[in-house]
């Protein structure tokens, strides 16, 4: 038996023809151009990249040093200040303290010095002395600085100064032959520096008997033994205050009354810078 293949395509014209011109026909080619450019701007890019991440990366490492350096200079910097500030505190606090010094020296009005004075002022003005009480005055504690005090608003006055410390109080009591010499002792202690005049006044005048006691002769010597009768006598006290003024102020008074160990201590003082002059 015989098999009969046949290939009826073969036998179709069109289909002959298209399969011939595939064969036939030439290869296309493909510009690369594009893809080249964006592979060289890829490799561009990454190049740049790379090179600013290693000058970054040096830069980063130089001021990583620069830092450390710093800090290690911040850290001897820091223990410099702290000891500055350590001999600054006890600078200031040795300053107080011989400005508080100073302050006593120069406050110290010796009672030698004042007991001549009122002395003197007694024999001009022809009254006698017979007794005087001094009163210190009431230490109050000084306030504490605020820490940060603001500043006074616009149109605001500003805070007034705190006011002067108080001196010693003195009364002064005594005898008169009359109210005109109690009158003269009272204008000189005004006058005086050793006195605070605005604080100098008479609390109190008072005529009394004279309590001067006589003693009489044995009757035998004596004529007729008459006592003769003593004139009345003004008792009187006054109140006055040590004056502000300073000793280093009063230094030409304070030596011509004798007080020359406290103006020896002034003027060393004053020889050291502690005391202004």
């Amino acid at each position: 038996m015989y098999n009969l293949e046949i290939n009826f395509l073969n036998d179709r014209p069109d289909l002959l023809e298209r399969e011939v011109r595939r064969q036939v026909s030439p290869t296309q080619s493909i510009d690369q151009t594009p893809l080249l450019i964006g592979v060289g701007a890829a490799l561009a890019l990454n190049a740049i990249i790379g090179g600013a991440w290693f000058v970054f990366d040096r830069q980063n490492a130089d001021l990583q040093k620069e830092l450390d350096t710093l800090v290690a200079t911040l850290g001897t910097k820091t223990s410099e200040v702290q000891a500055l500030d350590k001999i600054n505190a006890e600078t200031n606090q040795a300053d107080q303290e011989a400005d508080a010094l100073a302050t006593v020296f120069d406050q110290i009005k010796p009672w030698s010095a004042l007991s001549l004075e009122l002395g003197q002022l007694m024999q001009v003005a022809g009254v006698r002395i017979v007794d005087v009480k001094q009163t210190e005055p009431e230490i109050i504690p000084a306030a504490a600085p605020a820490a940060a005090a603001t500043p006074p608003a616009e149109g605001q006055a500003a805070a007034p100064p705190p006011p002067p410390p108080e001196t010693a109080k003195l009364e002064i009591s005594g005898v008169a032959n009359s109210f005109t010499q109690i009158n003269d002792f009272v204008l000189l202690l005004n006058q005086s520096p050793f006195f605070n005049g605005e604080k100098t006044k008479l609390i109190s005048a008072k005529l009394e008997e004279n309590p001067t006691q006589l003693v009489s002769k044995p009757a035998s010597t004596d004529v007729g033994n008459i006592k003769p009768q003593l004139q009345s006598v003004v008792k009187y006290t006054i109140e006055t205050n040590l004056s502000r003024t300073t000793a280093s102020e009063l230094l030409p008074e304070l030596q011509s009354k004798g007080a020359l160990g406290l103006v020896n201590r002034i003027k060393t003082l004053q020889e050291k810078g502690v005391i202004k002059k």
